[in-house]
């Protein structure tokens, strides 16, 4: 969303997340970030989703943020664990985030999943804490280093 609504590079961008996710989890590397959001835009360009590529990517967050994969709804925080805590597994490969959401867009296409709330940004929610901080971050020219 960062690189349709605003004038950085993919790589900056990528470079400012994989900075602000390596401060709280092990080292995150911004080519896999990068390449990720670049496989995302070419499934939007794909189905010519135009102006509507903003809001799609904004239900995605929306969804990832709100709801497991079992469409379970997501607790933030609770009494002796967070969200943000991580987990002992590897991150997933590339093609399977990617493969994840090409079948979002398919359930939200077929109305299998809703849009996020009008107005939503993870910037208002008040759990996000340092994600939501991370993401109102703008990238600067100096995130291409």
């Amino acid at each position: 969303m960062d690189f349709l609504t605003g004038s950085s590079t993919l790589s900056s961008i990528a470079k400012k997340y994989a900075r602000g996710l390596s401060e709280h989890y092990e080292l995150v590397n911004h080519q896999y970030i990068e390449s990720i959001a670049e496989q995302k835009l070419r499934t939007l360009s794909e189905i010519e989703a135009a102006e509507n590529a903003v809001v799609i990517l904004n239900a995605y967050v929306y969804r990832r943020y709100k709801f497991h994969p079992d469409n379970k709804p997501r607790r933030i925080s609770g009494l002796f664990t967070s969200e943000f805590n991580g987990t002992k597994t590897p991150l997933f490969e590339e093609n399977e985030v990617c493969k994840g959401f090409k079948a979002f867009i398919f359930s939200i296409r077929s109305n299998v999943y809703n849009y996020a709330p009008s107005g939503w940004t993870i910037i208002e929610e008040p759990e996000a804490g340092w994600l939501g901080e991370l993401v109102a971050e703008p990238s600067s020219i100096f995130d291409s280093f």
